[in-house]
């Protein structure tokens, strides 16, 4: 659709909306995700007042001036931006007498504007200007130029002539697409003698009559009646380097042509293929760590290394595009008990956060920092014991007998940690738990203790004097509830999470409760405690979560009976990972379970309260009961639904997954708890030594990254539902750029998707409203409904091969996604569900909201954030891409220095969501349509620029790119 056209639709509904009255948001702030490596800071706005006036923005080095596009009055505003703090207006060019402008470009003093006529059917123009507006000459070019851009060697002008249709049928126009080649002159006699007939027009009337085959191919060709000339519709354009070849996106039809820029002739038509929404998460890669700094030296001499990492976040990007994660160990490296007795290798290991970077272009690891842990006088923490009342591990409160290599007992340490989880706070501060008490720890950002929480009662069972509420003893303060201190002897807490300012801890295994409960009986029980504390308050909560743990099926097949971590994800939920032990090679991978699961607590009983009930003329505790068990006694347990089989999605070497984190893109990243590679040993108590017990093979850290693919499908759901539906989406590009590494050209585009609806032809449906194939969709019944994909818009052109009217595929509009292809149409990256994962984590109450409203979730149907705008550039030696979302708003920042494996830098939306966005300017930024990257060396400030024109709220903002 012409940019034009979209300015009236906009229009057209502001004024519908003008008077409705939305809700108002509590969130005041504007929306601005950390930055990482490359931070974006608004300079200045300039505000050209209404819908429709701010489009396109084009850049002159040697005036210092922008020029704006503004369609809605037919005229073209120069700006002075000598100081971008306060872009002003210096004058006005008017396109009246040639129709409304489309698109600028700017280039050796000389201003190209793409102008459409009226009808839009007819020749369009290129008008030419000098950096004052006034007007050099004007030419004819093909029906709706709707993009516009010089050559880099500066020869010629290019214009991507849409050509759309006045409608199909009787009594319309249909006009073919085109580009058209302006030379540009070079002195003013030249410029004198431009005329018509020195353009020369790119058409597609060779592919006339191959509309078959170019359908087999891929390519949409669809329009009632029109040849293949008629039904291409050119969009954008981006030349290569050498100002060869020109690369145009096809948008309506998937599609992108190259273009011989010396013979003026289409060299071949590249189809785009389709995104696979129905694809499961996979692994993206995994990366062993082999380089790990030794940690010390046991009695007998041999040397161990770090590792036993046992919780993950993630903190962003570096500047040169690595990602950065901290773990943590656990207690140390340490043997498997006999009876109640652990042997600790290292008994003085001081447990430890660990900095580290990876590159995911070569895999390489970088160490940045190990901080050791310390107690709140300064004192090192270790992991040693707390306290030992008996050898009875099945007492609660009581732990383990440490040991050293000799099988002397280890010193006990009242604040030792076994650390299995991390959280970090707003105020960079750590919260971690452990499985000894359990307890929570909260660390200050240098690694000092700030308060260590543990179950009331400790101090009593442990014989020690009693602090008062609040006030730390010995081992802490008495704060969460005592029943957790009845876990399964070293099964305390595992995984720990912050959502809405409170503290979440899941204890690793179902507690034995009462106290009577044998592991036997533990190890068919599938209730495990989530605790909820409020730092501010000291109160607490308990939830019910209930894991699989499903029967073994082999006899070396051991239960997935262990919460591995957890971590929160937007809109108040968590990510929980439910574990085994087993892993391949040696284990066959159907017996291996490993499930990562998307938990809420909306509406889930609060059993802090609660004790003992008669069930089938059973006394049992909450912890013990079954699903159906619980429904009888009302309670409600936390909602789950599986997120990733991680074995099918290709993360099944290891064996212990104790780290998961968020990444700021929205994709996973685990880590594995590799027990410092000496779980399987067998120690000589009479030297101190151990040698690797046979059959263990010593795992390394190994990181994996995983992606979850998918698409929010529905405005209805009242939920943020990014999952994998059977629904395959057409990329069809907007905006398009290029460059070059060394010989190889790779091309970038915004995948926003677009329809056709013009009189006498429609193409979007309802999926709700086409009768669904009962083979390709047994399940169309509830596939159908509203919550579900009944709501989601897609083509009526594609899905019924065989004209039967049944559906056998559904084909939604747009990609809700940037990709980088190589020149051939072979796709090197595409961005999946980031965009609509990134926006959630920004600002869940409006994700999906469109640019005129603040409604929640409003766009889930119809092509979500939908990336239009895109821009490239060079920030020092990295190369990035900026992607504007036209309906949320705001700009992706990717580093894409390698084009095979980029990198989510950062999210910056210049949009007030607390404010109507019809209260212009307060709301900020709505709608970016055009953006645009200067060069440093070209740029009023000496850095380099992004400039992000926004359509529906007729701003213009500029950005100081800074690493």
């Amino acid at each position: 659709m012409s940019r034009a056209s979209r300015s009236c639709v906009a229009a057209a509904v502001a004024v519908a909306l003008f008077n409705c009255a939305l809700p108002a948001s509590a969130d005041d702030a504007v929306q601005q995700a950390d930055e990482g490596s490359l931070k974006l800071t608004p300079l200045g706005t300039y505000d050209a007042g209404e819908v429709g006036s701010a489009e396109i923005v084009a850049f002159d080095a040697s005036t210092q001036r922008l020029f704006l596009v503004n369609a809605q009055t037919s005229t073209v505003d120069i700006l002075d931006v000598r100081n971008p703090s306060s872009p002003t207006k210096v004058t006005t060019i008017n396109t009246a007498v040639l129709g409304s402008p489309n698109s600028v470009a700017v280039r050796d003093g000389v201003v190209a504007v793409a102008i459409q006529s009226d009808p839009k059917t007819d020749p369009g123009h290129v008008a030419f200007y000098d950096t004052d507006g006034v007007l050099i000459k004007a030419v004819q070019v093909g029906a709706l130029p709707d993009m516009i851009t010089f050559t880099p060697d500066g020869s010629s002008v290019l214009t991507a002539n849409e050509g759309e249709p006045s409608g199909y049928g009787a009594g319309h126009v249909d006009p073919e697409g085109s580009v058209s080649i302006v030379p540009v002159p070079r002195n003013s006699i030249d410029w004198k003698k431009l005329s018509d007939s020195d353009v020369r027009t790119v058409t597609f009337q060779q592919f006339n009559g191959k509309e078959a085959k170019l359908r087999a191919q891929g390519i949409r060709i669809y329009g009632p009646g029109a040849s293949v000339a008629q039904d291409l519709e050119p969009e954008y354009i981006t030349v290569t380097e050498d100002s060869r070849l020109a690369y145009v996106t096809l948008q309506e039809n998937n599609a992108i042509a190259e273009i011989d820029l010396k013979t003026g002739t289409v060299n071949n038509l590249l189809a785009l293929g389709y995104k696979d929404y129905s694809e499961l998460p996979f692994t993206a890669s995994t990366y062993e760590w082999n380089k790990l700094p030794v940690i010390g030296t046991t009695v007998g001499g041999q040397t161990l290394h770090l590792g036993g990492f046992s919780g993950l976040a993630f903190e962003g990007t570096t500047s040169d595009g690595k990602l950065k994660f901290i773990t943590h160990t656990d207690r140390g490296p340490n043997g498997e008990p006999t009876g109640a007795l652990r042997p600790f290798l290292l008994p003085e290991f001081t447990p430890r956060l660990v900095r580290f970077t990876l590159d995911p272009a070569t895999g390489n690891f970088d160490l940045l920092e190990q901080i050791l842990l310390q107690q709140a006088n300064g004192q090192p923490l270790t992991g040693l014991p707390n306290i030992v009342l008996s050898t009875d591990t099945n007492l609660p409160y009581n732990d383990e007998v440490g040991v050293d290599l000799f099988g002397q007992p280890t010193a006990l340490d009242p604040q030792g940690a076994d650390l299995e989880g991390i959280a970090i706070d707003q105020d960079g501060s750590f919260w971690m738990c452990d499985e000894y008490r359990p307890a929570i720890y909260h660390f200050s950002r240098a690694g000092k203790l700030i308060e260590r929480l543990i179950p009331i009662g400790t101090h009593a069972a442990a014989g020690k004097p009693v602090p008062a509420p609040g006030q730390a003893g010995e081992y802490g303060v008495e704060a969460l509830p005592a029943v957790i201190a009845q876990r399964r002897q070293n099964r305390g807490m595992e995984g720990i999470a912050i959502q809405n300012g409170k503290v979440y801890a899941f204890v690793q295994s179902p507690a034995r409760n009462p106290t009577t409960v044998t592991n036997a009986q533990l190890n068919a029980m599938k209730n495990v405690r989530v605790v909820e504390y409020d730092p501010n308050t000291r109160a607490t909560r308990q939830f019910l979560y209930i894991m699989d743990n499903p029967a073994s099926v082999s006899a070396d097949d051991t239960r997935a009976d262990k919460i591995g971590d957890v971590a929160a994800v937007p809109g108040g939920g968590f990510l929980v990972v439910e574990r085994d032990d087993d892993a391949l090679p040696a284990d066959p991978i159907e017996t291996i379970t490993k499930k990562i699961y998307a938990a809420k607590l909306d509406g889930a009983t609060d059993i802090s309260s609660l004790g003992l009930f008669t069930v089938g003329g059973v006394q049992k505790s909450v912890d013990q009961m079954t699903a159906a068990e619980l429904t009888s006694v009302g309670v409600v347990p936390v909602k789950k639904t599986l997120h990733v089989d991680l074995p099918s999605a290709g993360y099944a070497s290891v064996q212990k997954i104790e780290g998961l984190a968020v990444m700021n893109n929205g994709q996973l990243a685990l880590i594995n708890d590799n027990d410092f590679g000496v779980a399987g040993i067998v120690i000589d108590n009479a030297t101190g030594t151990f040698t690797i017990a046979p059959g263990y093979v010593p795992e390394k850290p190994t990181l994996g990254l995983l992606k979850v693919p998918g698409l929010d499908a529905s405005d209805r759901d009242s939920a943020i539902n990014i999952r994998n539906w059977p629904v395959f989406g057409m990329y069809q590009p907007d905006s398009i750029a290029s460059f070059n590494i060394g010989k190889i050209t790779y091309l970038v585009t915004a995948n926003e998707g677009d329809a056709r609806d013009w009189p006498g032809f429609a193409e979007e449906s309802r999926v709700s409203a086409l009768t669904l194939d009962p083979v390709a969709f047994p399940n169309a019944a509830d596939l159908q409904k509203a919550g579900n994909l009944g709501r989601l818009n897609v083509t009526k052109t594609l899905g019924d091969a065989n004209g039967d009217g049944l559906y056998e595929k559904l084909y939604t509009l747009g990609g809700r996604s940037f990709s980088i292809w190589k020149a051939n149409g072979i796709q090197v990256f595409d961005s999946g569900s980031d965009f609509e994962c990134i926006t959630a984590a920004s600002n869940p109450a409006f994700f999906n909201a469109s640019n005129d409203d603040r409604t929640f979730d409003s766009r889930s149907d119809n092509k979500g954030p939908e990336p239009e705008g895109l821009a490239v550039g060079t920030v020092g030696e990295r190369r990035y891409a900026f992607i504007g979302l036209e309906r949320t708003g705001g700009v992706m920042t990717y580093d894409i220095t390698n084009p095979h494996v980029p990198v989510f830098v950062g999210y910056t939306n210049n949009r007030d969501f607390s404010v109507d966005p019809y209260n212009a300017p307060a709301a900020g930024d709505l709608g970016p349509e055009g953006l645009l990257f200067i060069d440093a060396k070209d740029s009023p400030t000496g850095l380099p620029l992004l400039v992000v024109a926004n359509e529906i709220s007729g701003t213009v903002t500029l950005y100081k790119l800074e690493r």
